[in-house]
């Protein structure tokens, strides 16, 4: 019954979403959409559209953006409308698998009301209005966790092959995320030893496939310089404006540090002005001699400073005005809230972090009496997102609002999926003593 409840709302928010008008304007202010719409425009056959090189002002990306925009027609109105499909497809995909992770008819009700709110608010929903890789990429982290569920607990091989299919997918809409899913499978095969056999051999070898996707998309990131304009950001926003910092660049070989000292020193990451000015940046032939540094070893020197500077790469350096920016929702880039997300838009943020600490600890605890899997399944995702803030912090601090707005959308996520499961495993308990 819930099951089919979950194709209704499905269906009323595709119709909601889609008669939700957007400004086509917003699209037009970022230099990024052209990345994406030219790279779409590159056949298939072609090497290029895969790995593509970096050339002139294009900044190739990941191939699943592309990939998706091409089969829009690389038009934007359509693509507009095929990524508030896939937004809502997603939306019940990850329903569907949830449900297969409670018995109780109260808890499979409230949770499936609780996703489609979430998934309704702006933060989420508003990125289906704009030409970039955040709604792509919110999509398929929905259908890669929806996916993993659905094998682990349905056990067909070609569910399996279903969610190797999705990890590639989801994997290639941004390069921090092959970190991750390094990180998760080895969590889940750890918790699985011990717990759930069944799911050890799946897990174990989604492993070195993880590691295999890994090297290969660091591979395409090497070949299209994708990581260039992160770091130059991250070196205007929070090396220059250290002395000890800079002093450590310079001496391991990093030039133009005087002249960046004397103009970007005193930037203001929260002045879109400023922003502009580090945009700018990318274009400026007077630093030619620091792109060539960043593309032969800024990298690996960006690598060796985070390894002998633990207190930068643990956030303990960045005022706690800096750090809130990890847990940034309503964003300027969807523009204004827009149609049905209206009615929910002061639900959210409902969760702090604080409430999802206290939800793992009580799972943790649930675990230890019951020693079912499924409880730590929450904790194991609070693990992988906490190591995705340090990750897209360190690798970008211009950009960390738009890379880290997940974090809050996560936290109502594992918070949902955490209250239900508690909540369904306290009931069960209780049926099972009364039977006895």
């Amino acid at each position: 019954m819930t099951q089919r409840i979950n194709t209704v709302f499905f269906l009323l928010m595709l119709f909601a979403t889609l008669i939700t008008p957007w400004d086509s304007r917003k699209w037009t202010e970022f230099s990024d959409t052209e990345d994406y719409i030219n790279q779409s425009k590159i056949p298939l056959a072609s090497r290029e559209f895969w790995a593509p090189h970096h050339s002139g002002t294009f900044y190739p990306r990941p191939f699943t953006v592309p990939l998706f925009y091409k089969l829009a027609g690389t038009e934007p109105v359509r693509i507009v409308i095929m990524q508030k499909y896939l937004h809502c497809l997603s939306t019940w995909f990850l329903v569907f698998s949830l449900l297969l992770l409670t018995g109780t008819a109260l808890f499979r009700y409230l949770l499936m009301i609780s996703i489609y709110m979430l998934m309704s608010w702006w933060t989420v929903s508003g990125w289906a209005n704009q030409i970039l890789s955040e709604s792509l990429s919110l999509s398929f982290l929905f259908g890669w966790i929806a996916s993993f569920i659905m094998a682990w607990k349905l056990r067909k091989w070609y569910y399996w092959l279903f969610h190797i299919l999705i990890t590639v997918l989801f994997s290639f809409t941004r390069d921090s995320w092959p970190y991750l899913l390094v990180f998760f499978y080895l969590l889940v095969s750890f918790a699985a030893w011990f717990r759930e056999r069944p799911l050890f051999i799946p897990a174990l070898l989604m492993i070195p496939a993880a590691i295999i996707l890994f090297f290969v998309q660091q591979n395409t990131a090497k070949t299209g310089d994708r990581y260039r304009l992160p770091l130059i950001n991250t070196i205007v926003v929070r090396i220059i404006s250290n002395e000890e910092y800079t002093t450590w660049f310079k001496n391991n070989g990093m030039p133009c540090a005087d002249s960046l000292k004397l103009n970007y020193r005193k930037i203001d990451i929260n002045l879109d002005a400023d922003r502009h000015k580090v945009w700018n940046l990318y274009y400026n032939p007077k630093y030619k001699t620091l792109w060539n540094w960043i593309h032969d070893k800024g990298k690996s020197e960006y690598m060796k400073f985070m390894l002998t500077h633990p207190a930068y790469t643990l956030l303990f350096k960045e005022s706690k005005q800096k750090r809130q920016r990890i847990f940034s929702y309503d964003l300027w880039y969807s523009g204004e809230v827009a149609g049905y997300s209206k009615f929910v838009q002061t639900v959210f943020p409902f969760f702090s972090p604080w409430w999802l600490l206290a939800c793992n600890l009580l799972l943790l605890l649930q675990f230890f009496r019951k020693k079912k899997l499924i409880l730590v399944f929450p904790v194991i995702l609070t693990l992988v997102f906490l190591m995705n803030v340090f990750l897209s912090y360190n690798a970008d601090a211009l950009e960390v609002e738009r890379h880290l707005f997940m974090t809050m959308v996560m936290i109502q996520l594992i918070s949902f999926i955490s209250l239900a499961l508690l909540g369904d495993s306290l009931i069960q308990s209780s049926t099972n003593i009364e039977s006895s």
